[in-house]
């Protein structure tokens, strides 16, 4: 498990970065709702986990350690040279997948509706 410390960072990297993949997706596209957002979000973080953590998000419970771990590996590099990090938003793209994983598990509908 990850120590407090590195968790509120990898939260703190979220909210500072994640503005890079509304940017990216605003260019092309205009969001009718939050939930579209959060969902091109969540889909970012499957597409970066693949390609650059060789890694499979399927949207699990259970996957929700594999995103802890990316975090904290991108924590790490953070600290370590903040330049390194250079795919902002990413924080922000794996919390909305975090929170996908919570909707589908728990048969959320939109908006937070059961």
């Amino acid at each position: 498990m990850l120590k407090t410390s590195t968790f509120i960072s990898a939260i703190f990297v979220l909210l500072v970065v994640g503005s890079f993949f509304y940017q990216r997706y605003e260019k092309n596209h205009q969001f009718q709702t939050g939930g579209e957002f959060a969902q091109f979000l969540a889909t970012e973080a499957v597409r970066d986990a693949k390609e650059n953590n060789h890694v499979l998000l399927d949207y699990t419970p259970e996957s929700i350690q594999t995103v802890e771990n990316i975090l904290g590996n991108l924590h790490d590099q953070y600290v370590k040279d903040p330049a390194s990090v250079s795919a902002n938003g990413l924080g922000a793209a794996y919390g909305a997948y975090v929170g996908e994983v919570i909707r589908r598990s728990e048969k959320w509908g939109p908006m937070g509706t059961r």
